[in-house]
């Protein structure tokens, strides 16, 4: 409807554009997962089949009602959302935890085993050379060394160093991109002995005794009880890349376990309310050395209970675990197996 006024002449303008961050589709990971609480949740709830409960400093179930402490957040029970893409692969959330300063992170396993025919099966450290991977690129020695030493450090050891290791030689930290290896945090690590069979007077214990043993720093040279330390083996570790605790293991289960079934001996009603049972099919190496034995580190029988191998001789499966830095934000996702969270710094 232009008149003739307008008619035959040329216009210029243009148009300001102002970019900015939209920050409400991005949520905090830590303030996410948090959200998720079940709201004073009791472990005799028949109807709980899983979901994030809050554990308090005694290592039993939070009760908001008693103005509790919560030392930590964990998923527990069969049926939980933790689902999130890392590496561009289907990993776990194993909880929400403080680091020494006071600063929460979240931890998180890969739902898959590290089964590659591509990673190598010797890796040589300060001229030690350590047997990694066998050949078909499945079960990993803890430590098995040419010269035979180091036994179950995990500080040492030759599976240590190949998580970690993201420099000239092909370590496992190596393969993860740029992008997620940014997300990752180095933290401690606690090393601390746990008893992993019956032996020598030992008893295994549950799963808030374990969680305490594995803060344990006392040495000692013989068959060690509970927390101890072997003599010049290392109570911490700093670290990107590590494995899961005893304890992460028995914290899975539902709350009315924590306090009275034996890692050692889980029988299967407590297996069965386990978020872990359906994706362990094998024997998996722990993070923590056993206190029955010097040569012996822990690992995950594929019917839940917690046993010990011979990291100079016996082989099993990895299963990576690691913690990401506090400022890991979501794009998208809601946790979900069939849509997990998709992440970002």
């Amino acid at each position: 409807e232009a008149g003739e006024e307008i008619l035959n002449k040329t216009y210029y303008g243009s148009i300001d554009v102002e970019l900015y961050q939209d920050n409400k589709h991005e949520n905090n990971l830590v303030e996410e997962v948090k959200s998720k609480l079940i709201s004073n949740y009791s472990g005799s709830k028949e109807d709980f089949t899983g979901g994030l409960v809050a554990v308090n400093s005694s290592g039993l179930l939070y009760d908001e009602n008693n103005n509790e402490e919560i030392r930590e957040y964990r998923y527990s029970g069969v049926n939980v959302n933790n689902y999130v893409t890392f590496n561009d692969e289907l990993w776990r959330i194993v909880g929400v935890f403080k680091d020494e300063n006071e600063e929460e992170h979240i931890k998180i396993v890969r739902n898959e085993t590290i089964s590659e025919k591509t990673y190598p099966r010797t890796y040589t450290v300060n001229g030690t050379l350590y047997n990694i991977i066998d050949e078909n690129g499945t079960y990993v020695y803890w430590n098995y060394t040419s010269n035979g030493k180091n036994y179950g450090d995990w500080k040492k050891s030759g599976l240590q160093y190949w998580l970690n290791s993201e420099g000239d030689t092909d370590g496992y930290l190596k393969m993860i991109s740029s992008k997620y290896n940014n997300m990752i945090e180095s933290t401690k690590y606690y090393l601390g002995n746990v008893v992993t069979y019956v032996a020598n007077g030992l008893e295994v214990s549950n799963t808030i005794q374990t969680y305490k043993h594995e803060r344990g720093n006392n040495s000692c040279s013989t068959s060690c009880n509970g927390g101890d330390i072997w003599n010049n083996y290392s109570s911490e570790w700093n670290g990107k890349i590590g494995l899961l605790y005893p304890s992460d293991i028995g914290y899975t289960v539902n709350e009315k376990y924590w306090n009275t079934t034996n890692l050692k001996n889980y029988d299967k009603e407590a297996w069965n309310t386990s978020w872990l049972k359906k994706i362990v099919n094998n024997y998996e190496w722990l993070m923590n050395p056993s206190a029955n034995d010097i040569n012996r580190g822990s690992d995950l029988y594929p019917n839940g209970n917690l046993g010990a191998s011979d990291s100079l001789t016996n082989m099993n499966i990895v299963r990576p675990s690691l913690y990401l830095t506090s400022d890991v934000k979501i794009i998208s996702g809601t946790g979900e197996e069939i849509n997990p969270y998709e992440l970002t710094i």
